[in-house]
């Protein structure tokens, strides 16, 4: 709809309705008809400042008036939300690169900690970035250590949003399979629960901001929940007002990997982070017993477990980068339980160069491992399965198995598909005719048996029945 246009009638009839007592105390419509007469006595040059002032009126409503785009959505709007988000992105990227350069300038990027959070949601609001919570995990991971700590929990929120049962029961159904309220599972206090966990990454993390990683798609829905515990908590302590900042677990990884290669000496130009995101989204532990909580290992639902996303994390981490800086990892801490290592760390004295040692990555292919009998030799070829590539034996001599040679040039070699050489026998020179050839007749291979004549009789029934009987 077009908007209405200022008139200078009516500014004449506003501005004689502020000026005069008896217009004050007249309706719009009386003051419309007392002034209509006035109008019609009035000049153009009497109307003309009325009629600027409408004029200026419709310029400053044009101008006042928001343009939105083919969704609707005010281009103001959408241009500040890219705007932030750009911003949101680049201070993650330098939060985390920040962090990585202290601890390797420090010489303890080994030792560094990170958490590592994930939740899992009933249902999400269908017009706003609202989320349910439905159960919330951390773990604090170093590479020397591995996993340090986990905190896992199950949140019963008491209400759903109103109209959205069926999402959240198909959403449960098809993922976490957690019961809905009001049968839900968990702690029913989100301040306590808020509390807690903002005293977790406390522990974790000390007096420096409170950082969790998760991947990129889930960084809006872990935030979301966040506010929802949040909004919950109306403490006004200091742990009540805590923020807790939510950064990319992939750039992590990339950032990570770069500078592990860089300490162990390993420069390769080929690690991007489209590398290191293809290698995190492989889920090599995706269904490693033992990992999830009781109620999801119960249940057959380990992988949507939020316990057993963090630890899944954890060994991925430990797998890309522990056999770069030589650590020897643990079960249960940078491995899946009960499981032994596929490399052992040796020391570079000269009794252990003689021995064998493989780098191989924990999900690497047995025939794929090659044995390394020379470690002072660099390897700077980097393999998606994290393992160094070593060098072969040196005692290997090459063996021709060339199986036909000839000179392409020399018509003899190769000749014509109809004038075939017999066995044994070379061709004539200078293409000169055969003897057959000579006499009318190619060099075709003869019949192995005679032809036989056929009669009439042959062909008949009297003479079939005939040739039977004998």
């Amino acid at each position: 709809m077009a908007p209405k246009k200022h008139s200078g009638f009516m500014m004449f009839v506003t501005e004689w309705r502020n000026r005069n007592a008896e217009g004050r105390r007249m309706t719009i419509p009386q003051a419309v008809a007392h002034c209509g007469g006035i109008w019609e006595k009035m000049t153009t040059q009497q109307r003309g400042p009325y009629n600027s002032g409408a004029k200026n009126a419709d310029v400053l409503d044009r101008a006042k008036r928001e343009r939105l785009n083919c969704h609707g959505q005010g281009i103001a709007q959408v241009d500040q939300a890219q705007q932030e988000t750009a911003e949101g992105v680049m201070h993650m990227k330098r939060t985390t690169e920040r962090i990585i350069r202290e601890a390797k300038k420090a010489h303890d990027l080994e030792n560094a900690k990170f958490v590592f959070a994930a939740f899992n949601f009933f249902t999400k609001a269908l017009t706003s970035d609202v989320y349910v919570p439905a159960e919330f995990a951390a773990c604090e991971y170093s590479l020397k250590e591995g996993i340090r700590s986990i905190y896992s929990t199950m949140i019963d929120p008491g209400q759903i949003i109103f109209g959205q049962s069926s999402d959240a029961q198909h959403h449960s159904a098809t993922t976490h399979s957690l019961p809905l309220p009001p049968n839900a599972l968990g702690e029913r206090n989100m301040a306590k629960l808020h509390r807690n966990i903002v005293d977790y990454l406390k522990k974790c993390q000390g007096d420096k901001p409170l950082i969790v990683f998760t991947p990129v798609d889930d960084i809006p829905m872990v935030k979301s929940c966040f506010r929802y515990l949040a909004c919950e908590d109306e403490d006004d302590t200091e742990i009540g007002r805590q923020k807790i900042e939510v950064f990319d677990i992939l750039y992590l990884m990339f950032i990570l990997k770069k500078e592990v290669m860089d300490v162990a000496d390993l420069h390769d130009e080929n690690v991007t982070q489209y590398v290191t995101d293809s290698f995190f989204n492989r889920e090599f532990f995706e269904f490693t017993p033992q990992i999830a909580c009781q109620y999801h290992e119960e249940n057959d639902r380990s992988k949507y477990c939020t316990q057993s996303m963090v630890t899944r994390w954890a060994y991925t981490f430990s797998d890309l980068m522990c056999g770069d800086l030589a650590i020897t990892v643990q079960p249960g801490k940078h491995i899946p339980p009960k499981t032994n290592p596929n490399y052992r760390v040796i020391h570079s004295d000269a009794s252990s160069l003689a021995q064998e040692s493989s780098f191989d990555s924990f999900y690497s292919l047995p025939g794929s491992r090659v044995k390394k009998e020379n470690q002072s030799q660099d390897s700077t070829n980097f393999s998606i399965s994290s393992s160094r590539a070593s060098i072969a034996s040196s005692s290997y001599v090459p063996t021709d198995h060339t199986a036909f040679t000839a000179d392409l040039n020399e018509a003899e070699a190769f000749p014509s598909l109809g004038r075939r050489n017999p066995s044994g026998r070379r061709p004539p020179a200078n293409n000169a005719p055969t003897q057959r050839e000579r006499n009318g007749a190619w060099d075709l291979p003869t019949n192995s048996r005679p032809i036989k004549k056929f009669t009439d009789s042959d062909f008949s029934i009297t003479g079939a029945v005939k040739k039977n009987k004998k």
